[in-house]
């Protein structure tokens, strides 16, 4: 999604409106790929504010993740706005996003933001079991026959007498 700046360079208070969708199969990040499920909708604004461009857009989009206890697919959506500051020179403000020319593209801001405000722990459901520690069984499509009785370590040795007799 790229655009092209170059009067809201030139005017100050000037502000150009986008509405647009960026479409991306994917993105990695942290060892995930994280998979769009339909394109990502980008709308809002850039404004010219004393050779600083302020970016505000609202962000749309819904993203394959995998549910942090079971491990099975599920949808996440996002919804959110992001607020950024641009300049096309140099500036020692490590805030601002640095770039050259009259366009610029959003992509990579976007793509950013989304894996910022989206969640670390994706759940399916907020009642999820997850999985088995023992045989690995996902608990929500059935029940395994393993023993789940957990027995604190002190005790251990006093169940290890009970089970000679």
């Amino acid at each position: 999604m790229i655009l092209d700046l170059s009067k809201v360079l030139k005017i100050d208070g000037y502000k150009v409106i986008f509405d647009d969708i960026i479409d991306i199969g994917g993105v990695e990040f942290n060892g995930d790929t994280y998979h769009f499920t339909k394109p990502i909708t980008v709308k809002g604004y850039v404004q010219n504010a004393r050779d600083i461009l302020q970016l505000h857009a609202d962000i749309s989009c819904s993203i394959n993740v995998k549910c942090y206890r079971c491990m099975d697919n599920t949808q996440e959506h996002l919804s959110f706005s992001m607020n950024e500051a641009l300049a096309n020179k140099e500036l020692p403000d490590e805030e601002i996003i640095q770039f050259e020319g009259a366009r610029i593209d959003l992509k990579e801001i976007v793509i950013n933001n989304i894996l910022i405000n989206m969640s670390m722990k994706h759940l399916c459901s907020e009642d999820c079991k997850g999985l088995c520690p023992t045989c690995g069984m996902n608990l929500n499509k059935d029940e395994c026959g393993c023993n789940h009785e957990t027995i604190d370590p002190r005790f251990e040795v006093l169940k290890k007498l009970l089970d000679n007799n």
